[in-house]
């Protein structure tokens, strides 16, 4: 944004913003405006209201800086998603694409949160699901997970093959897993590039694949998708120090579990900011950020994520 003191970027992020200046603010921002769609080298060259020199200077600048790059591809409009990831200091979408194509996500509960993953993660470019729940829908999943009435009585693994498996790689399997080592048969082996996601309510299970981690056993991350009272949580285990710490809350949440009076709560709120939460996660995790915890109140209205267990 041009304004009197200067050129504006990242307007509106209060974080971020800052302002530059040149010897001519105009001139450079109209070289902006002119670049702000892609445009080939030819295109640039023959741009003719600042100099060579002055185009040569104004995009080793940008480039530096991360504000703009060039591409091999052919010229065609940004998508939303491509301008999004490109939005990021110092990151690059065709970067974030070449990594989020080689990922795995393998989901272990597709209930309140997990339901709507598919939906979330497809959008960031993810392509590879394994879903893997032994559930079939019923008439009370319709109020906060990602069912419809006609679907009613059908395999959840099965419904979102169906819906989402046209233009995704997905893999259903429909029964239930106890355990590290029942997951690494099922998937044929787990590596580097995969990233399990349990949205599942099996403490027993969350304990067996932390300990996995701990053990050296799973190399890539695991979320943990959960709700309490009013509350909502994601973490990200992507390394033994992270799993060493997080087995305790595990074990402190199976002891509160049989000494407590529990009902499941879970609104279609709970289902939106787990699916938001982890979906954050699975990308600040791409992205090389240092996040692994998310935290929300339905009571306070807080939400936050922490670089902290």
């Amino acid at each position: 944004m041009k304004k009197e003191t200067g050129i504006e970027i990242y307007h509106g992020n209060n974080r971020l913003n800052m302002l530059i200046n040149t010897d001519d603010n105009d001139a450079f921002f109209s070289f902006l405006q002119f670049i702000s769609t892609a445009k080939s080298r030819e295109e640039i060259n023959n741009y003719t209201s600042i100099s060579q020199i002055q185009k040569d200077d104004i995009l080793l600048f940008l480039e530096k800086k991360g504000y703009g790059y060039w591409i091999s591809d052919t010229l065609k409009p940004l998508t939303r998603t491509e301008m999004f990831i490109n939005t990021f200091p110092q990151t690059f979408y065709q970067n974030y694409e070449i990594k989020v194509s080689n990922q795995r996500i393998i989901i272990i509960g597709l209930g309140t949160a997990g339901s709507y993953l598919v939906e979330a993660l497809s959008k960031l470019k993810f392509n590879h699901f394994v879903l893997i729940d032994g559930d079939s829908i019923e008439e009370k999943n319709l109020e906060a997970q990602n069912y419809l009435v006609n679907e009613i009585g059908k395999y959840k693994v099965e419904t979102l093959n169906d819906r989402y498996g046209e233009k995704h790689q997905i893999t259903p399997h429909r029964k239930f897993i106890a355990n590290y080592e029942e997951l690494n048969r099922l998937v044929g082996g787990l590596t580097d590039k995969d990233i399990i996601i349990n949205a599942s309510d099996d403490h027993e299970l969350m304990l067996s694949l932390t300990q996995a981690k701990v053990d050296n056993k799973i190399n890539g991350p695991i979320l943990v998708c959960g709700y309490g009272v009013l509350a909502q949580t994601a973490y990200l285990i992507k390394n033994q120090q992270t799993a060493i710490k997080f087995i305790d809350k595990i074990k402190s949440l199976i002891i509160s579990k049989k000494d407590g009076i529990i009902a499941n709560s879970g609104s279609v709120l709970n289902a939106f900011l787990g699916t938001y939460m982890v979906s954050k996660l699975v990308l600040d995790y791409m992205l090389e950020k240092e996040t692994v915890l998310a935290y929300g109140n339905f009571e306070t209205n807080e939400i936050r994520f922490d670089c902290k267990l």
